[in-house]
C-alpha cells in the first residue's frame, strides 16, 4: 500500500513537471556563462568599457514619465513631432541608460529610484490607453479596425497599428530589463506584484510568432519567447523555429532577405538585420540550441558586406539596386559615418567582437568605435545592456 502511495506521489510530481520547465538561462537573450563572466569583472573595468565614466543618469528625462498612450503615427512614421506621447521613446532611452549604469556602477540609491519608477508607471497604468491592434491568437491576430495601413500611397494616413507596435516595443523592452535587473531585487516587496500585473495587461496584445521575418523583433519571436520564459514554460522548440527561420533569411552570399535590397537605405536595413541575427545567435547559445551547419558562415559574410559597404557604399549596390520598398541609391547610402552614434540594434557591433575577435571586422570596429558609443549604454530594441556586457568581455 505504501509503495502504491509513493508511486502515485512520484507520478504526480512528474506530471506537474510537464507544465513548467526550469528557465534555460537568467535572460533568454544572454547565455548564463556570458553573464557570469561579466559579473566577475571589476567595477572599474565595466564602467570604462561600458562608457559610463563621468556619466550621470538623466533622471529629469525619466521623470517626464510614460504617457497614458501613443497616438497619431502615419503609415510612413515620418510625423514623429505630431504624435501624442511620442516622448515615451526619450523616456525609455534614458531609462535603459540608467538601468545599465546601475548594472555596472552598483549604485543602490539610483537602483531604488528607477525600480520605483517602474512601480509608478505600473500604478498609473501607463501606455494602456494606446489602441490595441494585435492579439495573441493564431487566428486574426490583427484587429479589424487596425487594418488598412498605407491606404494613402504616400503613407500619410493614420495608422494605429504603428502606435500599437511602438508601445509594445517599449513595454517589452522594460519587461526584458525587469527580468534581468529587478526580478531578484527586494523579492518580498509588494511593488513587484503591481509591476508584473501591468506587464500582463499587454501580453494579450502581442502578436503570436508564426512566420519568421526581419523586423518587429524577428517576427514577434523575441517577445513570445520572453512570455514563455517569464511563465517558466518550455520554449526551446520556439527557439529552434526562430533559428531555422533566420537561417533561411540569411542568404548564401551573406545578403539578408528584404534588408540588403532596400535601395538607398540598404546599409541601414542590413545593419538592423544583423542586429536581430546576432540577437538570435545569443538566444540560441543561451538555450543551447545547435546552429544550422552554415549559419555562422553566412552570418560572417553578412558582417563583411556591412564592413565593405560602410567603407564604400557602392559595394552594396548589387543588392540595393533591387529597391525593395525603397528609392534608388545610385551608389550612395543614407547611413551615418559615425558608428558611435548608432543605438538602435547596436549591440551586434560588440557581440561580433566577443564571438569572433580575430575577424577583420571585429578589429575594424574596435579601432573605429570608442567608449562613447551609444550602443554601449542601451539598446532601443531590447533595452538590456548587451552592448555593455559583450564589449566589456571583448576588452579583457
Amino acid at each position: 500500500m505504501i509503495k502504491k502511495l509513493l508511486g502515485i506521489v512520484v507520478l504526480g510530481l512528474l506530471l506537474s513537471g510537464n507544465s513548467t520547465a526550469k528557465q534555460l538561462s537568467k535572460s533568454p537573450f544572454i547565455p548564463d556563462d556570458v553573464y557570469d563572466q561579466f559579473s566577475q569583472l571589476s567595477k572599474e573595468h565595466k564602467i570604462k568599457f561600458c562608457g559610463f565614466k563621468n556619466y550621470k543618469p538623466r533622471i529629469n528625462i525619466i521623470n517626464k514619465d510614460l504617457p497614458p498612450r501613443i497616438y497619431g503615427y502615419n503609415s510612413r512614421m515620418d510625423n514623429d513631432k505630431n504624435v501624442e506621447g511620442i516622448y515615451a521613446r526619450d523616456v525609455f532611452r534614458a531609462y535603459t541608460h540608467a538601468v545599465n549604469f546601475v548594472m555596472v556602477n552598483e549604485d543602490d540609491e539610483i537602483k531604488e529610484v528607477i525600480f520605483n519608477k517602474l512601480y509608478v508607471w505600473a500604478k498609473n497604468k501607463a501606455l494602456t490607453k494606446t489602441k490595441q491592434c494585435y492579439r495573441n491568437s493564431a487566428k486574426s491576430s490583427i484587429l479589424k479596425d487596425c487594418e488598412g495601413e498605407w491606404s494613402d500611397p504616400e503613407g500619410q494616413d493614420l495608422a494605429p497599428i504603428k502606435d500599437a507596435t511602438v508601445t509594445l516595443e517599449i513595454i517589452m523592452g522594460l519587461n526584458y530589463i525587469y527580468n534581468l535587473n529587478f526580478s531578484d531585487y527586494k523579492v518580498n516587496d509588494s511593488r513587484h506584484k503591481n509591476i508584473n500585473a501591468w506587464f500582463k495587461l499587454f501580453y494579450k496584445r502581442i502578436k503570436p510568432a508564426n512566420k519568421f521575418y526581419w523586423g518587429n523583433s524577428a517576427g514577434w519571436y523575441f517577445p513570445n519567447i520572453t512570455l514563455r520564459h517569464n511563465s517558466n514554460k518550455k520554449y526551446k522548440s520556439l527557439v529552434k523555429k526562430l533559428v531555422k527561420g533566420a537561417d533561411k533569411w540569411i542568404l548564401e552570399d551573406g545578403s539578408i532577405r528584404d534588408r540588403t535590397t532596400r535601395g538607398d537605405r540598404a546599409l541601414w536595413y542590413h545593419h538592423t538585420g544583423l542586429g536581430e541575427a546576432f540577437m538570435i545567435l545569443e538566444i540560441a547559445n543561451a538555450a543551447k540550441v545547435k546552429l544550422p551547419k552554415n549559419f555562422e558562415k553566412k552570418l560572417i559574410k553578412a558582417v563583411e558586406i556591412f564592413h565593405d559597404a560602410f567603407l564604400d557604399n557602392s559595394k552594396i549596390e548589387p543588392w540595393a539596386k533591387e529597391q525593395h520598398n525603397s528609392q534608388a541609391s545610385n551608389g550612395v547610402q543614407k547611413f551615418t559615418l559615425n558608428l558611435d552614434s548608432i543605438s538602435f540594434n547596436g549591440p551586434w557591433l560588440h557581440v561580433v567582437q566577443y564571438r569572433y575577435p580575430e575577424h577583420r571586422t571585429s578589429k575594424f570596429l574596435k579601432n573605429h568605435m570608442s567608449n562613447r558609443a551609444q550602443s554601449l549604454k542601451g539598446d532601443e530594441v531590447a533595452g538590456i545592456g548587451m552592448g555593455c556586457i559583450y564589449n566589456a568581455l571583448a576588452n579583457q
